[in-house]
């Protein structure tokens, strides 16, 4: 496991990424919803929103400069390694999700579901390139600072399970003015936010499992992250019709089931074998 040996303020870092990113969501999601004095044109907002997702990088950064100068800035980006990344553990970052999409999306088509699930959104190469562009800007925004300084710090602290469970709630909490911003709380917040919560929490428990047996690096992280919201986001969005959505978070979390029973099969050994 590789964990942080450095001296990180996570309260430091938690507080300023969501300060920074707030600062720039929440003027947007007052004039989304219509509240107070300024409207702001929804192409701007499609631009200026993207700076928010990129603070946890900005923060982490900062952090990383101010703590450790040349050397914090080279503990943390020394993450973006691949030494102890195997075949298999690309497969599961990059594979077992958009798998889950997948299967989600035509159980719901073959329940009946309406509507139905697309099984291919039409896109156009240039308009693929740019989603894709995007996409990989916004990964690394996010995991520079949740999985490159949040984890390791938290994980240096508790164990898998409480670094993850902190760590997911933290994280999907971040989102919430976002959520108000792209209009994914419009039609029945109080679903969307259960379904968001279903999948956020437990998958950063899975992506926990994976960063653990890869030596922490970021690469694969980065990987899961980009592969499925370009899968979900661009090619085939199941979490945009609820049902199907469901479905999906049901599949998630047996597979985050059976990764939590492997997390608790090893704290008994470890226990075993210390006593």
């Amino acid at each position: 496991m590789q964990t942080s040996k450095k001296p990180v303020s996570l309260v430091a870092f938690f507080a300023l990424t969501y300060l920074l990113s707030w600062l720039i969501w929440i003027p947007l999601a007052l004039s989304h919803l219509g509240i107070g004095p300024f409207r702001i044109p929804e192409g701007t907002s499609s631009a200026v929103r993207l700076l928010g997702v990129l603070m946890p990088a900005v923060a982490a950064t900062l952090l990383a400069a101010l703590q450790g100068g040349r050397s914090g800035l080279g503990w943390l980006y020394a993450r973006f390694t691949a030494r102890q990344v195997t075949l298999r553990w690309w497969a599961a970052a990059v594979l077992i999700y958009p798998a889950l999409l997948v299967a989600a999306g035509l159980a719901y088509n073959a329940l009946g579901g309406q509507p139905p699930a697309a099984l291919v959104q039409p896109f156009s190469a240039g308009g693929l390139l740019v989603n894709v562009i995007f996409l990989a800007i916004a990964t690394l925004g996010e995991e520079i600072g949740w999985r490159g300084l949040a984890l390791p710090g938290l994980l240096s602290r508790y164990g898998p399970l409480r670094a993850s469970l902190i760590l997911g709630l933290l994280w999907y909490a971040w989102h919430l003015p976002f959520w108000v911003v792209v209009g994914s709380l419009d039609q029945n917040a109080v679903r969307e936010l259960a379904l968001n919560f279903l999948f956020i929490v437990p998958g950063t428990l899975y992506i926990t499992w994976f960063f653990l047996h890869t030596g922490g690096s970021l690469l694969p992280v980065l990987g899961f992250h980009l592969v499925f919201n370009i899968v979900n986001v661009s090619v085939f969005p199941v979490t945009g019709i609820p049902g199907a959505y469901a479905l999906f978070t049901i599949l998630s979390l047996a597979v985050v089931a059976v990764i939590l029973r492997g997390f608790l099969r090893e704290r008994v050994m470890e226990k075993v074998q210390a006593g």
